[in-house]
């Protein structure tokens, strides 16, 4: 009974998010046939009814997960109505005033509910806009070296701090203690790259070394070998990275020579690791010793979390060494030696490697892989740029040998997808279209994987059945964006049925791995399909809902069917009930404050001042809010700037004055205002930001337009029709030729 409420719960999910992105995609679409009424109306009843199903739901006994998911429904309905205004009154284009509002109800509902959504969204959006408050234009560095490095160093500081929380018990959530612990050490190791921060990357080692000694320290500290296990990881990370650098830096015949030194004792530092990682017993944990890659035993302990941390890492070592080494002996080929020919080098290397570990049963396991990975690495890929499709099936037989005669899962795993790569290398080599190989891959995969259930060895099995069902996924997922016409609707519909059936089979089933995948396809296909053009927001947005509905739909038939909404269960608490007031009332004022933004808005649509701007637009995507063309104005750098370094370079707020030129009725830069003076009749202020080098800032440069249309306001947009207040605030209106 328990296995049907679960199924119940994921019907609920799946139609819930269906549905969400439906609507999400809808206001994104910016659908020019509704006007500004017919679009608010929609999100604040969607906010208001997804909160009254809330309370309704929790005063019904078992309907705690319903009520939780309804009041979810009701934040992000919010976060979508502030992408809302901002597109009607044609700001905030992934502002980080857009998802700093959003993150505020969505933090209050963590600490209120200690729901784990509630936790993952707050941090997400939290991140968004910590991110776009410094870089509000995406990829765009351009703040000074040291300021960006502070920028990043307070993402560091503040991913510390969140981890030091959750590791107090202030806040509760496993998975995010695990993100922010990696996200940490990420980022000083970002901030050590050199050629990143020519003038501190260098000295941002130490406090990458005094990172990972922390959490080395914390490890020991709390007996927890998984951290313990990922702080390693991220140590042979780093020095992978310094690796690169040096590379880059001294790539000369000596630098290839020591390199194998180097490549050696990095090799026997990771063993010495995983040896001591072996052994080590933590009090608090029930760690199972002999988790190596080549592990014999594939039942009994397969699910324990760390045993698997040790796989990854044991492979993780392995791929670092081979490429480390790779890079050393193209080095050594092409730079020390000076052969004519590299790539036949390369690719007898490849034989001997492979060949010659396969037949090295006793020699050291890190080693031996690394040598196999690193030759089968060099060999494959001069055969591809030599383009020898022979040398490549050559290759392909012994990956097929080395996963019939090497044991452990990892080992098996690794080096069937490694045929899998090079069969697609082949078929490429033959040219055929990436259409044609990537579906023969699919089917070939989805056959592997239905006959793969009946293989007897589980030895066998388990590795087939792990690696052929996401790769045969991520084969199809792939095919939902490169096919056209036709195939394009059909590939897509076929991958959305095929996830949805194993999401439901799996969890029947309960195999817990096939469904983590599944889900995970799930969210990238409703994420992902945002971006894909072949399909337009609107066309997504209907599929989405009949799908939410149809899936919401037979949901509740299956429950009434088997009489599930009718049994008590007295353990169950209800949804919001404990804080039912005070989540009330954050919903009000969420209300609240989209009305006050409307009403601000429209009014100075009512009485601002129409004045007439010069412009040149640019056609980009926001994040939730669909298509816009940012714009730039001749007044956004007036001839003041122009010539006076000392005013390009400033920042801060500005406001300036704006007046009709002579022979037109475009409006131009006359002066910067100072408070208190007059203005003429004519006249008009209007406030901005300096952005330095960028110029000024006026928050009227992002005009949101229907999907598709960019192309045609690039063109043929001039001017754009701006209403100002009396106070020198603005709202762009539209664009217009003349």
């Amino acid at each position: 009974m328990k296995s049907n409420k679960i199924m119940i719960q994921l019907g609920y999910v799946l139609g819930a998010s269906a549905l969400l992105t439906a609507i999400g995609y809808f206001f994104a679409s910016n659908w020019e046939k509704l006007n500004r009424l017919e679009k608010f109306i929609p999100i604040f009843v969607l906010i208001l009814g997804f909160y009254g199903l809330s309370v309704w739901l929790s005063r019904k006994v078992g309907r705690e997960f319903l009520s939780k998911l309804s009041l979810f429904a009701s934040c992000i309905s919010f976060g979508v109505g502030i992408g809302l205004i901002g597109q009607t009154y044609n700001s905030h284009a992934d502002s980080y005033s857009l998802f700093l509002i959003w993150s505020i109800p969505a933090v209050l509902y963590a600490i209120l509910t200690r729901w784990q959504p509630y936790y993952v969204l707050s941090y997400i959006l939290g991140h968004l806009a910590y991110g776009l408050f410094f870089f509000p234009k995406w990829g765009s560095y351009s703040e000074a070296e040291g300021v960006t490095l502070v920028i990043w160093l307070g993402l560091a500081i503040v991913n510390g701090a969140l981890f030091v929380l959750f590791e107090k018990g202030i806040f509760h959530s496993p998975f995010l203690k695990w993100v922010t612990f990696q996200a940490t050490l990420c980022i000083f190791v970002i901030m050590s790259v050199s050629h990143t921060f020519e003038n501190y990357g260098i000295w941002m080692n130490v406090p990458l070394v005094a990172a990972l000694a922390t959490a080395i320290l914390y490890a020991h500290r709390t007996q927890s070998k998984v951290y313990l296990l990922f702080a390693g990881l991220w140590i042979s990370a780093a020095i992978t990275t310094k690796y690169v650098e040096l590379i880059i830096e001294y790539h000369n015949e000596l630098f290839f020579i020591v390199s194998l030194l180097f490549i050696i004792v990095f090799i026997g530092a990771n063993v010495m690791f995983m040896n001591y990682v072996r052994a080590w017993k933590p009090s608090t944990e029930k760690i199972e010793s002999g988790a190596a890659a080549e592990a014999e035993e594939p039942t009994k302990n397969d699910g324990d979390f760390s045993k698997w941390i040790v796989r990854v890492l044991t492979i993780s070592v392995i791929i670092i060494g081979s490429l480390l080494g790779s890079f050393t002996l193209i080095g050594l080929v092409t730079v020390v030696l000076g052969f004519d020919e590299p790539a036949n080098i390369l690719i007898g290397y490849g034989f001997i490697a492979v060949i010659g570990m396969l037949a090295a049963r006793k020699f050291n396991v890190l080693a031996r892989f690394t040598i196999m990975l690193s030759g089968l690495m060099l060999g494959t890929g001069a055969s591809v740029g030599t383009e020898r499709p022979a040398m490549l099936l050559i290759y392909l037989a012994l990956t097929l040998a080395a996963f019939v005669f090497l044991q452990g899962l990892i080992t098996r795993i690794l080096f069937f997808l490694a045929s899998i790569i090079i069969l697609a290398l082949v078929l490429f080599i033959w040219n055929y279209s990436g259409v044609a190989v990537l579906s023969m891959i699919a089917g070939l995969l989805f056959l592997i994987f239905a006959g793969g259930q009946g293989i007897r060895p589980v030895t066998f099995r388990k590795p087939i059945l792990y690696s052929s069902f996401p790769a045969f996924f991520l084969a199809m997922f792939s095919l939902t964006f490169i096919t056209e016409s036709g195939w394009y609707y059909a590939t897509n519909a076929l991958f959305f049925v095929i996830v949805l059936v194993a999401i439901l089979i799996s969890r029947q089933l309960h195999i817990s791995w096939i469904f983590d995948w599944s889900m995970g396809f799930w969210i990238a296909f409703l994420v992902y399909k945002y971006y894909d053009l072949a399909w337009k927001l609107l066309h997504k947005s209907i599929s989405f809902a009949i799908i939410g509905i149809l899936i919401i739909g037979i949901t509740v038939w299956i429950e009434k069917k088997k009489g599930l909404h009718s049994e008590e269960d007295s353990n169950q608490t209800t949804g919001i009930s404990p804080n039912r007031w005070v989540i009330a009332l954050l919903v009000g004022l969420q209300l609240v404050a989209m009305s006050l933004q409307i009403g601000k808005s429209e009014y100075l649509l009512s009485h601002g001042k129409l004045i007439k701007l010069q412009l040149q637009p640019l056609d980009p995507r926001s994040l939730i809010q669909g298509d816009y063309v940012r714009l730039r104005y001749t007044i956004s750098e007036p001839p003041i700037y122009q010539d006076n370094l000392e005013e390009r370079t400033s920042k801060g707020k500005v406001t300036v004055v704006l007046a009709p030129s002579g022979t037109s009725d475009v409006y131009e830069f006359r002066r910067e205002y100072h408070e208190g003076e007059q203005l003429a009749s004519d006249e008009v202020r209007l406030n901005g930001e300096r952005e330095g080098y960028e110029g000024i800032k006026y928050g009227i440069e992002n005009f949101f337009i229907p999907e598709g249309t960019g192309r045609s306001y690039e063109q043929n947009a001039k001017f754009a029709e701006v209403k100002v207040s009396a106070g020198g605030d603005a709202i762009l209106v539209r664009l217009t030729e003349k």
